[in-house]
């Protein structure tokens, strides 16, 4: 299962093709070392303004325009100095602000997911809420605190996923993401079961009335 229009998050400026934006095209340093949820949150606001006709005042047509809305994102998303933007539940107070913020009839749909193993949501609720992201035509924030065992992915940092698939010979899930122009994929079921701080999921839908 794949967002309707993954080329909508790509860059392509030469070669390679750029999957997503980047942090680092953030202006100071201490954006480019926070900016991850902000940067995430732009690309979920962008895809969505696109798929409903350019509600925002957003266009992505290049990567100085991208950076102006990097930094109107920053204003609503805004990591704190010690732990960034921890937690989807600040990720989502930013975005319902900034959606308000323009007249939006826009919300987060969020996940959370426990530092305690035995809190968490199984898999299967957790393959469930990423489905119903996707099927919505919705790429997927991921807020990953700690890794685990899955050496593709940067602990306490957030990307976005946009698409998730069964692989049968491997018996797992596999989520595709896009990471500061990154393609990636990993072990869905082996990030849950061994990372040690958490995480979470959120993606952003229209409100149904």
């Amino acid at each position: 299962m794949e967002i309707k229009h993954p080329e909508w998050l790509q860059l392509k400026t030469g070669s390679p093709i750029v999957y997503g934006y980047n942090q680092e095209w953030y202006k100071t340093s201490f954006q480019k070392t926070r900016g991850c949820g902000p940067t995430a949150a732009a690309m979920l606001l962008l895809y969505l303004n696109k798929r409903e006709g350019g509600t925002l005042p957003y266009q992505d047509h290049s990567i100085s325009t991208i950076i102006e809305i990097l930094e109107d994102v920053w204003k609503f998303v805004t990591p704190n100095w010690l732990l960034g933007l921890n937690s989807t539940g600040k990720f989502c107070r930013g975005v319902n602000v900034l959606a308000a913020y323009y007249g939006l009839s826009w919300q987060c749909r969020e996940l959370s997911l426990s530092a305690f193993r035995f809190k968490r949501q199984s898999l299967f609720q957790v393959v469930k809420f990423l489905e119903e992201g996707l099927a919505s035509d919705c790429p997927i924030a991921f807020l990953n605190l700690h890794k685990g065992r899955v050496i593709a992915l940067e602990s306490w940092h957030w990307i976005v996923l946009v698409s998730l698939s069964y692989d049968e010979s491997q018996n797992c899930y596999l989520a595709t993401c896009y990471d500061g122009g990154r393609l990636l994929t990993f072990d869905l079921g082996l990030w849950l079961e061994t990372t040690r701080f958490g995480g979470g999921f959120v993606y952003v839908a229209v409100k149904i009335s």
